[in-house]
């Protein structure tokens, strides 16, 4: 996995990034050459979400708060990249795999409720899968919308929701399906 490893403090993840790394993970870090929290400021392309990012690691101390040098975790939550928080003096690392599965899951919902609340004047149904370059989208409406003016309605919509909760998405892929009135 590709993974965005962000430290509270310089220096605090770096036994976690040897960790992940040694675990195959390919490791990267929003900070700049001089210890600034953005490599993106200068030049937008170095920017880590200039490509597919995984999932984020924020490395904080369970006492600590919020600092300047978190400040990649916004531009993730932005991205609606998935994103876990580690105490680096915890031993142990949670299962990278587990909580990006975890992490992935309210990523979709987000977007599955952003399309929901789009289309609320119908009983659809919404299923959302997140890929690293596109967002795929299922919609489910009644058979009495088996229109094709409907059906590209629903699925104008539907990428609009997309596309106003995430305005970085590469691509959306919407399929809207019917499904019988209920008798």
């Amino acid at each position: 996995m590709r993974l965005l490893l962000i430290e509270s403090t310089p220096g605090n993840a770096t036994g976690i990034g040897a960790h992940l790394t040694a675990e195959g993970h390919e490791v990267v870090t929003c900070g700049d050459d001089h210890g600034g929290p953005c490599r993106g400021a200068t030049h937008h392309v170095a920017c880590p979400m200039e490509q597919h990012i995984d999932l984020t690691i924020v490395a904080r101390e369970a006492s600590s708060t919020r600092t300047l040098a978190e400040m990649g975790s916004v531009c993730a939550t932005r991205h609606r990249v998935p994103l876990m928080e580690v105490d680096p003096l915890q031993d142990g690392l949670p299962s990278v795999a587990v909580a990006q599965a975890v992490a992935g899951r309210a990523v979709a919902a987000g977007y599955a409720n952003a399309i929901r609340n789009e289309l609320a004047h119908l009983p659809a149904l919404v299923e959302v899968h997140r890929t690293p370059a596109h967002i795929r989208v299922t919609v489910q409406v009644p058979e009495r919308h088996n229109t094709p003016q409907a059906l590209s309605a629903v699925a104008d919509r539907t990428r609009k929701a997309v596309r106003e909760y995430d305005p970085y998405v590469q691509g959306i892929d919407v399929a809207v399906v019917c499904y019988p009135d209920p008798a």
